[in-house]
């Protein structure tokens, strides 16, 4: 049953961790994608040589300007996800970790009451042997 458990959750975190790569990639060609087309505009003002490809490249350099804030927004904000979620992992690692400590200590003290329960009823029979 517990096979079964941890089989359960293993398909479950390589589900999200698929969903996850696969989220990845579509965010880096659409990015990509964005990018490629920025490019081209941005030659293509290189180009025109009028008044109007003046205005254009003012246009351009703003648009690009725009982009950069929106990525570095996108950026910060994806850091600070991952810096709560790294926050949050390891709280729980930590817990997990005095748990563990807890349970060892736990499990001495169980050691040590038994070792002397144990010591103890040595001695008792010891002593009703030598009665006899």
């Amino acid at each position: 049953m517990s096979a079964k458990a941890k089989k359960a959750e293993d398909d479950f975190h390589a589900a999200q961790t698929a969903q996850h790569a696969k989220l990845e990639e579509q965010v880096a060609k659409a990015r990509a994608s964005a990018q490629e087309r920025n490019n081209e505009l941005r030659a293509r003002a290189d180009q025109a040589k009028s008044d109007a490809s003046s205005w254009w490249r003012d246009v351009q350099q703003q648009w690009d300007r725009q982009v950069q804030q929106i990525r570095s927004n996108i950026e910060t904000k994806r850091e600070e996800q991952d810096a709560k979620k790294a926050a949050v992992r390891a709280d729980m690692a930590e817990d997990d970790a005095a748990f563990a400590i807890d349970i060892a200590r736990s499990a001495i003290d169980e050691a040590e009451y038994a070792a002397l329960e144990a010591v103890l009823r040595r001695e008792r029979a010891n002593e009703l042997a030598g009665a006899r």
